[in-house]
C-alpha cells in the first residue's frame, strides 16, 4: 500500500508503536510527548515513528506535487484510518503466517472478531481458501508480490461457498529479508453469483430462442402446412379434370375458405409475434385483443380490468408490459391449470402497473425463493420478465398464494424523460439531414 506512494517500508519482527481498537482488538493511548514529538517531526528526508509494525522514511528525491508536507506528519493516526475506515479487508501476517493486524472488513468476511485474528494462522481463520496458503508461501520465497489472486472456498465460519480476490506483498526489513505479509482481499461473492446468474440467463435466453423459433415451425407446419397441401390438391383437381359446373364451384368454394384460413392462421401468428394494435392503438387495445384470442383458444375464464383513460405511454413500456402479459399467460397455460385468470392494468400518476393473477397450482416455495435471491428459477420466464422490467427502472414482484401473483411496475418519469429525448434526438437528426 505505501510502495505505490514510494515510501520506503522496513519492518521489525514484533509491532511497534500504538495499536487501534479497530485493528486489534485492545487499544493503548499514545502519551503527550509521543504525540508531541510526532508533530515537532519534519516529513521529508526524517524516519516517522513505526505503526503497524512498520518503520517509514520519505527519502528527500520523494517527487514534488504528490503530498503535502503535512500529509504525514502523523503517521500512526493516517495508517490507523487507512485501515479502520476501508471496505476491503487488511491485514498483515508474520514469517509463520500469524495474524498481527486485521480490520473490521476483513472480520466482516471471515466471520471471526478482528482481536480474534491475532497470533491465529490464515489456515486457522480462513481454512483450506484455495489457494491462500500456497500463495503466502510463495510470496515469501520469491519475496514478491502475488497480485489479483482468486480464492475461493468455504470458510470454517461460512457456510456459503465465497470468492475473493487477493493481493498480497513482502514487507521486508533493512537488510531486504521479507519479515512480514502485507494482504489486501476484496470480496467478489456477490459478484460471481450474478455472473452466474447472467451466464444462466443467457444460455436460457439462447435455448428459449430456439424453443420458440421450434414452436413457430411447428406452428407453420401445422396449421398453414396443411392448408397449403389441401388448397394445392384442390387447384390440381381444377386443373386436370373436366368437372361438372356444380362440382367445380363447390371445389372452388373449399378452396376460397382454406385460402381464408390461411390469411386469418397468418394474421394470428404475426399479431402475436408483435401486434399491429400495439403501434396502432396502444397496450389497452392490444391486450383486449390478445386476452379475446386467449379465452377462444384456451378455454381459461379471463377477467380483464382495464383503466379507462389509460391512453398512450411510452414505446418501450407498452411492449415491455405486452411481452410480460403474454409470458405470465403462457406460464398458466402450461403450469397452473388454473380454471380463472385475473388481469389488472392501471396507472396512477407516474407509475403504470400490470398484474396478472391465476389460482392454480402456485410455485413451489424453494422455487420462488431461489428467484427471488438469485434471479434464478428454474426457467427462463420469470428471470427474462425482471430482466426486461429492470432495464425499463421498475420492479416485478412475484408472489404465490392460493395461485401466482405476477405484478409489473414502471415508472412514466424516467420511460418518458427517455422517450423526448430519443424523439429529439431523431428531430435533430432529420433536420440534419434536410439541411
Amino acid at each position: 500500500m505505501c510502495a505505490n506512494l514510494g515510501i520506503n517500508r522496513t519492518a521489525t519482527p514484533s509491532l511497534h508503536g500504538t495499536v487501534p481498537h479497530e485493528v486489534y482488538g485492545s487499544h493503548t493511548a499514545p502519551n503527550r510527548q509521543d504525540r508531541a514529538a510526532s508533530s515537532r517531526k519534519q516529513v521529508i528526508g526524517r524516519k516517522m515513528p513505526s505503526t503497524l509494525g512498520l518503520k517509514m522514511e520519505i527519502p528527500a528525491y520523494f517527487p514534488r506535487g504528490w503530498f503535502a508536507p503535512e500529509a504525514f506528519s502523523e503517521p500512526q493516526q493516517l495508517l490507523a484510518a487507512f485501515f479502520n475506515s476501508s471496505t476491503v479487508g487488511l491485514a498483515i501476517l508474520d514469517r509463520q503466517l500469524r495474524f498481527q493486524a486485521a480490520n473490521g472488513a476483513l472480520a466482516k468476511m471471515s466471520g471471526v472478531p478482528a482481536g480474534a485474528h491475532l497470533g491465529k494462522t490464515a489456515q486457522q481463520i480462513f481454512g483450506d481458501l484455495e489457494p491462500l496458503e500456497v500463495t503466502l508461501q510463495h510470496v515469501l520465497a520469491t519475496t514478491r508480490p502475488a497480485l489479483d489472486v482468486d480464492l475461493s472456498g468455504r470458510l470454517p465460519k461460512r457456510a456459503e461457498v465465497g470468492h475473493w480476490i487477493g493481493n498480497f506483498f513482502p514487507i521486508k526489513d533493512g537488510s531486504g529479508k521479507v519479515k512480514q505479509i502485507g494482504t489486501i482481499v476484496v470480496e467478489v461473492t456477490n459478484q460471481k453469483k450474478l455472473e452466474k446468474s447472467l451466464h444462466s440467463l443467457t444460455a436460457r435466453l439462447l435455448q428459449i430462442k430456439d424453443d420458440e423459433q421450434r414452436r413457430i415451425a411447428r406452428e407453420l407446419h401445422d396449421s398453414l402446412g396443411q392448408y397449403y397441401v389441401r388448397l394445392k390438391m384442390n387447384l390440381d383437381v381444377l386443373s386436370r379434370h373436366e368437372l361438372e359446373p356444380d362440382d367445380k364451384a363447390e371445389l372452388f368454394a373449399q378452396s376460397m375458405q382454406v385460402l381464408d384460413r390461411c390469411i386469418s392462421e397468418t394474421r394470428t401468428i404475426s399479431y402475436l409475434l408483435h401486434p399491429p394494435l400495439l403501434d396502432e392503438a396502444g397496450l389497452a387495445s392490444a391486450v383486449r385483443w390478445y386476452v379475446d384470442g386467449l379465452g377462444q383458444r384456451s378455454g381459461i375464464k379471463v377477467n380483464l380490468y382495464v383503466q379507462q383513460d389509460l391512453g398512450r405511454l411510452p414505446e418501450k413500456v407498452e411492449m415491455g408490459l405486452f411481452r410480460v402479459l403474454q409470458e405470465s399467460v403462457t406460464n398458466v397455460h402450461r403450469h397452473a391449470n388454473s380454471p380463472a385468470l385475473d388481469i389488472r392494468l392501471g396507472r396512477k400518476s407516474d407509475q403504470v402497473t400490470l398484474e396478472v393473477r391465476d389460482y392454480g397450482r402456485g410455485i413451489q416455495p424453494a422455487q420462488l425463493k431461489r428467484f427471488q435471491e438469485t434471479n434464478t428459477s428454474g426457467g427462463v420466464g420469470l428471470a427474462g420478465m425482471r430482466e426486461r422490467i429492470h432495464e425499463l427502472g421498475g420492479w416485478l414482484d412475484v408472489r404465490s398464494d392460493k395461485g401466482t401473483i405476477v405484478t409489473a411496475k414502471i415508472p412514466l418519469t424516467r420511460s418518458r424523460k427517455k422517450s423526448i429525448t430519443r424523439q429529439h434526438r431523431k428531430g435533430k437528426s432529420a433536420k440534419s439531414d434536410v439541411a
